[in-house]
């Protein structure tokens, strides 16, 4: 534990050290000061004692965790619910988030704040979601006998528990009453660590998507927009996919002038919307941005420079094009596929199962460069045999694989 320690005090020292210039890091920091203060006086006005404490590193982690937390509030209104955040991606957005009687930052994973947090809040259960492992925290909820759950987890052999430093990992893993994994090889990984309580659930996310589907946001504009139109949706995109995407389009424009582009970039702050914008100037490209509302979009490539409306611009598209795949690794590929999109994605995707079996149903596709967008997205123009297909695959591949809520819900009720 002592090198885990000095860890996470050298990761907080980093921290406030970059907060002078890191906006980001500013709100990590600002957001735990006088946490302990701040928690008693929730607690104590807002009853939160025998609360379920949910804890989710960031945005992706909360909407794994939230079909489950809004399933518990549906089936057990009264039961008091507290959100802990990581990072402030997930806690800026979602701070006010209705389904939670509280939301706070975790504080820093210490021994004494560990110990301090855990016995003020006095959580009836905690639930973590995903890759959360942190090690002072699970310790103490086992030392005051607070039954910890993990959900919507995949264990992968890269992970510390198989490394030579791993044995607090390890020894973390059994304090979990439940491991609820996505997948079948993360059971038999958890069977090799002599880890007895892995149950496969699958992916809450599966569940989620659907819950979105059933009734999405109408965008009027985006909808004419659309209409009778051959529409790739860019999600998440990032610069080298939106190069790819714009060299492309260049290529097809002129033999299929029913394809449009709409172009919901990761990052939305003026210096990336301008990127892009002086991209499509830069090749003579009109275009649209979402924020300028006008009754009617003319051009051809509208930007949606807007935060929360991707996984509902979705509905408006035929094919879907998944940014990060030339970077960290791709974005959320079920937000489309739920309706019925087939999926295209750069090479950066082997962190992620439901890629390899989008894949393997030919309901996704890889693409390596712009040529090889071009031909693929040439093929689905093309061939409306191979486009529908895909789309068939692409949406019954979200519904066989719903349900993972119900399977941990009915695990937790014996808690509860």
């Amino acid at each position: 534990m002592f090198l885990y320690s000095l860890g996470i005090c050298g990761f907080q020292i980093g921290l406030k050290l970059a907060s002078y210039f890191n906006p980001k890091a500013k709100l990590w920091i600002e957001g735990r000061k006088n946490w302990e203060e701040h928690l008693k006086s929730k607690v104590s006005s807002l009853q939160l004692e025998n609360s379920i404490w949910f804890h989710c590193a960031s945005l992706g982690e909360f909407e794994q965790g939230r079909p489950v937390i809004e399933q518990l509030k549906k089936e057990y209104p009264q039961q008091k619910v507290v959100l802990t955040f990581f990072s402030p991606s997930g806690y800026e957005i979602q701070k006010n988030y209705p389904f939670a009687d509280l939301v706070i930052y975790l504080p820093v994973d210490t021994t004494f704040n560990a110990h301090r947090f855990i016995s003020t809040l006095k959580p009836k259960l905690s639930i973590f979601v995903k890759y959360e492992f942190w090690l002072n925290y699970l310790f103490e909820l086992e030392r005051q006998n607070i039954p910890t759950f993990l959900i919507s987890t995949v264990i992968k052999k890269h992970q510390s528990f198989f490394k030579w430093y791993g044995t607090n990992f390890r020894k973390a893993l059994k304090t979990y009453q439940t491991i609820y994994t996505q997948d079948d090889y993360s059971l038999q990984l958890l069977k090799e660590l002599k880890v007895a309580t892995g149950v496969k659930a699958g992916d809450t996310r599966f569940d989620r998507v659907l819950q979105i589907c059933s009734s999405p946001k109408k965008i009027k504009e985006i909808e004419d927009f659309s209409k009778d139109s051959f529409v790739v949706v860019a999600g998440s995109s990032w610069q080298k996919d939106e190069d790819y995407l714009i060299e492309s389009y260049l290529s097809l424009k002129q033999k299929h002038p029913h394809l449009k582009l709409i172009i919901a970039p990761h990052e939305i702050d003026k210096k990336s919307i301008d990127r892009l914008s002086n991209l499509l100037i830069k090749n003579k490209l009109p275009f649209h941005l979402f924020s300028d509302n006008p009754p009617s979009y003319t051009d051809s490539i509208l930007v949606v420079n807007a935060i929360g409306l991707l996984s509902s611009v979705y509905q408006y598209g035929t094919v879907a094009f998944i940014g990060g795949g030339f970077t960290n690794g791709i974005h959320n590929i079920l937000e489309s596929t739920v309706y019925g999109l087939p999926v295209l994605f750069g090479p950066n995707y082997k962190k992620f199962n439901e890629a390899f079996e989008v894949i393997d149903l030919k309901a996704g596709f890889v693409i390596n460069n712009a040529d090889e967008l071009t031909q693929k997205l040439n093929l689905l123009l093309e061939d409306k045999n191979v486009l529908s297909e895909s789309s068939v695959l692409a949406k019954n591949y979200v519904f066989e694989h719903s349900g993972a809520t119900n399977k941990i819900i009915d695990g937790l009720r014996l808690f509860l």
